[in-house]
Formats: structure tokens, sequence, C-alpha cells
């Protein structure tokens, strides 16, 4: 599956769902994640494709075919109108989205995937583009869309395709200890 298939499949309907539940507004204005919820949609999104995805297959949030989806919401501390003010660990889920990928590298899966929501953001910001090319770095391709809550909280959806990179597993272990076949 190319990165473009995944995109197409999933980016509209999924940024549709975020911008229209009124739950997560909740969610968005006290920065708080929904990783369980993003799984869960995606995997109805998949299967209105008739895709038969499943979740916590070998550890993967969502595999199917020859395809594994990390997924992960990161959340900012940037301050934004309709957004509580609070201090969150940006570079602490850059570092979990980069882990993330390293650990699909240990998978067997021929395509990879992360796919990760940022909020509260716009792409073009120059203090999470810092922390984009952290994770841009590590990808083969990535492709993003902006997107706002219902109540107008923006974010960023990002689909990054992992390239099948041979890691030695005691490297990855010991950078990512939570990354081993058995760990993950």
């Amino acid at each position: 599956m190319k990165i473009q298939e995944l995109y197409n499949i999933v980016i509209e309907p999924i940024t549709d769902r975020i911008s229209r539940s009124n739950g997560l507004n909740q969610f968005a204005q006290r920065r708080a994640k929904f990783e369980g919820w993003l799984k869960v949609e995606l995997i109805d999104i998949f299967v209105k494709f008739n895709i038969n995805a499943l979740p916590e297959i070998d550890r993967i949030d969502i595999s199917f075919d020859d395809v594994a989806i990390e997924l992960k919401t990161a959340n900012t501390n940037i301050g934004y109108e309709n957004v509580i003010s609070t201090t969150r660990p940006i570079t602490k889920n850059t570092a979990d989205i980069i882990e993330d990928i390293a650990c699909l590298q240990t998978k067997n899966h021929l395509y990879k995937f992360v796919i990760f929501v940022v909020f509260p953001i716009h792409h073009e910001n120059s203090f999470w583009q810092k922390q984009f090319q952290r994770i841009q770095v590590c990808l083969e391709s990535i492709m993003h869309k902006e997107f706002t809550f219902d109540n107008n909280v923006p974010a960023v959806i990002y689909i990054g395709k992992v390239p099948n990179l041979i890691i030695a597993e005691k490297t990855i272990g010991s950078q990512f200890p939570g990354c081993s076949r058995q760990g993950r």
C-alpha cells in the first residue's frame, strides 16, 4: 500500500469525524489525548472500505494484510483561544512518535505507517516545525492535512510511511526499551 492510497482512504473521513465530534471538542479544549477513539474510528473507516483492519495484533495499533499502523495524538503547550493554558511535553510526544517508528521497523509487515494528530497547532508553526523535522527524518515520506475541531481549535493530522529498514533488535532495544518484539 502506498502512502497516497492510505491518505485517500482515511484523510477526509477521519478529519470530518474529528471536526464534527462534540466530545472531542472537550478533549481539544483540555489538550487531552484521544488515541483509543482514533483507533476505533479508523478501523470503522477501513471496514467501510472492505478492509479487514484489526486492533492490537502483535501489539500494533491497527493491522491488515501486509499493513501495520501505529497511532498517536500529540498535544502541544502553544497558546490558542478556546484552549486551557497548561504545559504539555511536546518533546516527549515527539520522542514517542519516533519510538513507534523505530518499533514498526522491527515488525515483519511490508507496509508500515504512523498516523498522528497534533493539536492545538498549525503545521507552519516554527516551534512545531523543529519537532516535526525530528519525526520527518525518520520517515520515507509524510503527508498532512490541517483541520479544526468543531470549536475552532487547530490541528494537523499526519500520515508517515515508515521505511523498511533492518535494524538490529539489540540497537532498538537499547535506544527504545519498549520496542523488543516481546515488549511491544
